[in-house]
């Protein structure tokens, strides 16, 4: 029988625990099955058997994801019974991507890969150890932040994790453990004809774009941007853009949309264009929803000062 394996990863004292906790007293997600909890490292919040008694769970600590091995596995089977694994993995090590790379065995497979991080103490990780946020944030189906206080962290966070994860669902949870929701507020004067987005402007507005791309259907921008990739099968479009670090120096991802109604002879690569034009949202398949911009004129733009784009 397939076993379904949740991954729970971030920083040692991110809140792993606590979140698992949460998640196993939940009754909607624990109706009584048997949980094993593997568990790579040890903080300051525990399993105490009370809690292991109240949600049917059992706990086994080993060293490191490479003690999980093919015997270790069988081992387990054999000398208890259990329908579910949850996963807490080591603050310095990614079993995640570890799993992923390797693939899962004896029966178990991953139903869904969390990341915990601490709200309080994003922005100090994320420019002081961006790669090592990236490894876990990348491959993470949800993330879940926790001891969110500041409301003004909401912008940041979500710029730079949909920078690096697009699809990566955000759950915010503040010091008494309530869900904090959120409807983002119109981040630039929509009344502007055309909408001018500064240099400095330019990652905010396109999270913003790809993540509520109805709200500027029909809208005209003004943008500075430099090409990006040519699209050949189509005689008058490019992907035009800013690049953006999103993990590290050696990470650079392109951030653009399709412009269409552009003469490919007019644009050179490595130099910067104002493109004026109108927005439309265009459905693709699986009803996923994208910008397109359909180009009215053309003029030659500047350099920006910053060469990457931040998510500020």
């Amino acid at each position: 029988m397939i076993k379904p394996l949740y991954i729970f990863s971030g920083l040692l004292d991110s809140g792993k625990t606590s979140v698992i906790k949460e998640t196993l007293y939940d009754p909607h997600f624990n109706e009584g099955e048997r949980n094993l909890i593997l568990a790579f490292e040890e903080g300051e919040e525990s399993y105490d058997k009370r809690f292991l008694k109240d949600t049917n769970s059992f706990l086994i600590v080993l060293d490191s994801i490479k003690d999980l091995t093919l015997k270790k596995m069988q081992e387990l089977e054999s000398d208890f019974e259990f329908e579910r694994i949850i996963m807490e993995c080591n603050g310095l090590e990614n079993e995640a991507a570890y799993l992923k790379e390797h693939g899962l065995i004896n029966n178990w497979e991953i139903a869904q890969i969390l990341t915990v991080a601490d709200a309080s103490l994003f922005r100090l990780q994320i420019n002081n150890l961006r790669q090592f946020m990236y490894d876990h944030f990348k491959i993470a189906e949800v993330a879940i932040f926790n001891r969110f206080a500041n409301k003004d962290d909401y912008l940041f966070i979500r710029n730079n994790l949909k920078a690096i994860n697009p699809h990566i669902e955000l759950i915010f949870e503040d010091p008494d453990h309530e869900i904090v929701e959120f409807a983002d507020d119109d981040l630039f004067d929509l009344s502007s004809d055309p909408l001018i987005i500064a240099d400095h402007d330019y990652g905010l507005w396109y999270m913003d774009a790809a993540n509520n791309p109805i709200k500027y259907d029909g809208k005209r921008i003004d943008i500075n941007v430099e090409l990006l990739e040519d699209l050949k099968e189509y005689e008058n479009a490019l992907i035009m853009g800013r690049k953006a670090m999103v993990c590290c120096a050696e990470d650079i991802a392109d951030i653009g949309l399709t412009c269409v109604g552009i003469d490919k002879r007019e644009i050179e690569a490595d130099k910067y264009y104002h493109l004026s034009g109108k927005i439309r949202c265009i459905v693709g398949d699986e009803g996923y929803k994208t910008c397109i911009l359909y180009v009215e004129s053309i003029r030659k733009g500047e350099t920006p000062k910053e060469a990457l784009v931040t998510f500020n």
